[in-house]
């Protein structure tokens, strides 16, 4: 019989593996180190007093309940100290060091950052405050860790599998399917989605686009193709990433969607992380299959073991076959 009530529990709240969520957590920190050092450039003219808000522009623009340190400490020293500081606790969120305060300083720091110009923010800002807010809720330091390895070591070093509670996991695979179903929907209610030539105006843009793309415009029934096909992609990836049998087909799917705008629009930091969330869904299986196979240590263990039990080869007239010859003449 079907009891609603035990699903629901059952996916908020049955144990499932940390490996998937700690190995997310890795990527999200040096993704966050990268987008940190982004902000680097042209760092006294986005977020300093010697920009383009000065004195209370800034606080007036971003309004009364989007607060920032950086308000009231608008020299380039305290903001250079501000975008350290947060980089710091990104590193030590990727380390897995004081995994939940190095969350919540994280979290803070990039609100504090975002908040001093929120003429600034882009999709992908808003999709890092949102991952770092649901990070922050979650054990995502119980694996992949040094707050893992230390607990490790006060248990006398079990290798267990860490077993964690799953609802703030949940609130992320719900908020990577609702990023591409919103996304779906809205191009599909655009006429140059619907009539395949949208892909046409990406690839011809040269005020984002990385190379000139524009020699496609000759070949209108790719483009057709290639703009129906990013749309099925991202319908298909807000449904069936919950799906186990369907997970190896979408999911390369999605990675070839997301490599290919990498490489076509100069937009950094949204399609990495997006992809980065596909760990999230993945179950400890899973993992441990895409662990093992793409693993680029245990591929040159698995070389160098194959190099060292290869028989020899030599070249005619070496010295092993002048020695082979010998022994067979005596």
């Amino acid at each position: 019989m079907f009891h609603p009530l035990k699903v629901w529990n059952r996916f908020w709240f049955a144990p499932v593996s940390a490996k998937p969520l700690g190995a997310f957590r890795i990527l999200f920190g040096l993704i966050a180190v990268f987008n940190i050092l982004l902000l680097f450039v042209d760092t006294d003219y986005w977020f300093s007093n010697r920009g383009i808000l000065q004195g209370s522009e800034a606080r007036e623009l971003a309004g009364p309940y989007r607060l920032s340190l950086l308000h009231w400490f608008q020299d380039p020293t305290s903001v250079r100290v501000a975008l350290v500081s947060t980089m710091a606790a990104a590193v030590g969120l990727a380390l897995g060091w004081h995994t939940r305060i190095m969350s919540i300083l994280f979290y803070l720091g990039m609100l504090s950052i975002h908040h001093r110009n929120i003429a600034t923010a882009s999709g992908a800002d808003v999709l890092v405050m949102v991952t770092a807010f649901y990070l922050m809720l979650s054990p995502c330091g119980a694996a992949y860790s040094l707050d893992a390895l230390r607990a490790r070591k006060k248990r006398g070093g079990t290798l267990a599998d860490a077993l964690i509670i799953p609802w703030a996991q949940r609130l992320l695979q719900i908020q990577v399917c609702i990023l591409y179903m919103t996304t779906s929907l809205f191009k599909a209610g655009g006429a140059s989605w619907l009539n395949g030539t949208a892909l046409h105006f990406v690839l011809c843009n040269r005020e984002v686009g990385r190379i000139d793309f524009s020699a496609l415009a000759a070949y209108p029934l790719l483009v057709n193709v290639m703009t129906y096909c990013g749309l099925a992609t991202e319908f298909c990836l807000a449904f069936l990433l919950w799906s186990k049998a369907a997970r190896p087909w979408v999911i390369p799917a999605g990675l070839a969607l997301h490599g290919g705008i990498l490489f076509v629009v100069n937009i950094p930091v949204f399609g990495e992380l997006t992809t980065a969330l596909y760990l999230v869904f993945l179950t400890s299986a899973e993992w441990e299959t895409l662990r093992t196979r793409f693993n680029p240590l245990g591929a040159l263990r698995r070389l160098f073991s194959w190099t060292k039990l290869r028989p020899a080869y030599r070249r005619p007239g070496s010295m092993g076959n002048a020695a082979a010859s010998v022994s067979l003449a005596e």
